[in-house]
This record gives C-alpha cells, sequence and structure tokens, in this order.
C-alpha cells in the first residue's frame, strides 16, 4: 500500500495532490470516491495544478468527460459517473478506447458506480477515498490506496 489515510485540511489536500501528482504517468487509473462535496473534484483541481494544466478545471458530471493537457506526456481524462445510466453512455463517450489505449491518466469521480470496469487494472489503479468526519467541516480523512 502506498499511503493509508490522514486527516487532510484544505492546505493537507493540495500537498496530497502534490505527492500523487508525483506517481501517476501515462496509463495510471485514479478512482476517486465519497459523498457530495467530500472534496473529490477539489482534489482534481489540485492535482490539476501540480501537472500545470492549462484550462481551469472543472466536474464533469453533466457531461461525463472533460479532457485536459498538461505538461506531461499524457492527456487527463476526468469522467464523473455520478450521472451515468449505463454501460452505453461510457462507450458513447469513448471510455473503453481511452481505457484500453493506456496513454493517458484516467481520473473517474463516483468510480464505485462502476466498479467493475476495473477489475482488471488493478496493476495501474490508484483508490481514493474521501470521507468526512464528524462536526469537523473543514476536514476531510482521505484514504490513498494503490498498486504503484
Amino acid at each position: 500500500q502506498m499511503f493509508n489515510s490522514r486527516i487532510c485540511s484544505i492546505k493537507d489536500t493540495n500537498e496530497l495532490s502534490s505527492e500523487v501528482s508525483k506517481i501517476v504517468k501515462q496509463g495510471t487509473i485514479l478512482l476517486l470516491n465519497g459523498e457530495l462535496g467530500s472534496g473529490k473534484t477539489q482534489f482534481v483541481r489540485f492535482l490539476g495544478n501540480h501537472l500545470n494544466v492549462l484550462d481551469s478545471i472543472s466536474s464533469p458530471t453533466f457531461l461525463i468527460l472533460n479532457i485536459y493537457e498538461c505538461d506531461k506526456n499524457f492527456k487527463i481524462y476526468h469522467f464523473d459517473f455520478y450521472r451515468v445510466n449505463s454501460i452505453e453512455e461510457l462507450e458513447q463517450v469513448g471510455f473503453f478506447e481511452i481505457l484500453n489505449q493506456r496513454k493517458d491518466l484516467i481520473i473517474v469521480e463516483w468510480a464505485n458506480r462502476y466498479k467493475d470496469l476495473f477489475l482488471n487494472e488493478t496493476d495501474r489503479t490508484i483508490d481514493i477515498y474521501f470521507n468526512f468526519i464528524k462536526d469537523n467541516i473543514n476536514q476531510r480523512e482521505i484514504s490513498i490506496k494503490g498498486s504503484e
């Protein structure tokens, strides 16, 4: 296991995303899970900053997919499965081609909605869980486990 879980302020979350930015590479899949408002998109924004993404990052909830260029040798495909109702919708946005190319960074919010899609990808998957902490609105518990 890479990191265990830690309690994160917004500043800590940024530092954690910086650590993650140093280990992602072509083909890495980041699976982000946590309730609405738990910090998934914020984490992706921070990660994008560390990877020098040119555009501002927003949650692709309504579009399913946003694509970003960064200064690495890969693109960033940022999926949000929250409103995905079927595998067909993922086929329509080219999810499986992107997955099988293994040449870009794939980030999936609400990945657990279709977690079976990633069962054969454990060699390149990093799971990140965002949990609220009771009575503390400014911190989250973030757990990371990965194959790296």
